[in-house]
């Protein structure tokens, strides 16, 4: 590195460097899959059966977006989601890996998507493992590991991780990672990322989130391949875990979320899992911090913010029909929202959720889950509120 070159040059340059990278190793892997290796597919669908959906919206006209004030009552039967999966053996110790998701399926499909794409190949040094190009964060646990519905005992995931953080949080760049193998079964996980990261919302230049609906309240269309500057954003994590015990870990994500790369989006977390016998418990906390944004501080009267909050869920086997298992399980969670250094104005969000899952074979499971749902935002008139119950089944099946 040069003497007295600026460290904003420096790391737009290493930006540069890794999502050059990201892009030569995913040419590499397409060209090597096409030239014969085989390819493996698999997949999922879910269909989810709305029984009785109740949900009130209170809040100016203006900010809900043609969103009718008052009850809303739907039934139904709609195919939530479907996913095609794709991994191909490029090389010795090499893989890439795709999956194309599609959601909101009805006469057309609302979204189709490129959850994630990259390569993952062993490296030669120290135990190191790289993947390289769309890559699933390693934030927390339900981003990586339990986003599917195939992979979780609920039919819905978290309401604030989902809908306003957004899952799955993937993005284009590289994550580095080591496992460290210690006595007694335990091991130590460490990772590290860089990719593109948060930007603000499509057609602003000052908003990272707004105090509207549909679409506003959330960070989940904000996070992608495409690149918001020239800046790249920074995170890791590290956990420590045992089979037939569980994990515990902590994740951070930092980067610059403007196009003139001066306000910051930081995000920290803590899992903790615990599995003892057929009991399973999973909570996560997580903190937001979001500097200079515009659109909360129409809210919040202030342009830095704070998230804090956490859920947990719990599952455990009820009872059996034949040789089949029925899992009963149960979650909580509670998120808050607040001008940095405190003060009156706060968003809210509190959900209860609980069900039951039947395995029919290895590859349908049937579901059942009720939810309740408070949210309010402030804004400069009245608030936006949402108070909402939702009852409904579902069919997952793999393949």
């Amino acid at each position: 590195m040069a003497a007295g070159r600026p460290a904003r040059y420096d790391r737009n340059y290493m930006g540069d460097i890794v999502r050059r990278l990201a892009s030569a190793v995913l040419l590499v892997s397409l060209a090597a899959a096409s030239a014969g290796a085989k390819v493996a597919f698999t997949g999922y669908g879910s269909l989810l059966m709305p029984l009785e959906s109740r949900v009130r919206i209170h809040g100016p006209p203006a900010l809900l977006g043609g969103t009718p004030e008052g009850n809303l009552i739907s039934k139904g039967f709609q195919l939530e989601a479907a996913g095609l999966f794709a991994t191909t053996r490029v090389h010795e110790n090499v893989d890439f890996l795709m999956d194309l998701s599609f959601r909101n399926i009805g006469n057309t499909v609302g979204q189709t998507r490129i959850q994630y794409a990259y390569l993952d190949a062993a490296l030669p040094w120290r135990d190191l493992r790289l993947q390289a190009g769309r890559v699933t964060l390693p934030f927390n646990y339900y981003n990586s590991r339990r986003f599917y519905p195939f992979q979780r005992v609920e039919i819905s995931a978290p309401v604030f991780i989902s809908g306003i953080l957004g899952l799955p949080i993937a993005d284009a760049g590289a994550v580095l990672s080591r496992r460290f193998e210690l006595d007694g079964g335990w091991g130590f996980d460490a990772r590290a990322y860089a990719v593109n990261g948060y930007g603000s919302l499509t057609g602003s230049t000052a908003s990272l989130r707004n105090p509207s609906t549909p679409g506003g309240l959330s960070l989940s269309g904000n996070l992608g391949s495409g690149n918001n500057n020239k800046d790249i954003a920074l995170g890791g994590q590290a956990a420590l875990s045992r089979d037939g015990v569980g994990e515990a870990g902590a994740s951070y994500y930092r980067g610059a979320w403007d196009r003139e790369n001066r306000r910051v989006l930081q995000l920290a977390g803590a899992h903790l899992r615990w599995t003892p016998g057929e009991f399973d418990l999973l909570a996560e906390y997580l903190h937001v911090h979001a500097t200079g944004d515009e659109g909360m501080g129409q809210s919040l009267r202030s342009t830095s913010w704070v998230t804090h909050g956490a859920f947990v869920s719990a599952a455990h086997p009820l009872f059996r029909v034949g040789e089949r298992r029925v899992d009963g399980w149960g979650r909580f969670e509670n998120y808050h929202s607040g001008r940095t250094g405190g003060g009156p104005g706060r968003e809210v969000l509190r959900s209860f959720a609980s069900g039951a899952r039947l395995a029919v074979n290895e590859n349908i499971m049937l579901k059942a889950e009720a939810l309740y749902l408070f949210y309010a935002m402030p804004t400069s008139s009245k608030s936006i509120i949402i108070d909402g119950r939702i009852l409904q089944t579902a069919v997952v099946v793999t393949f």
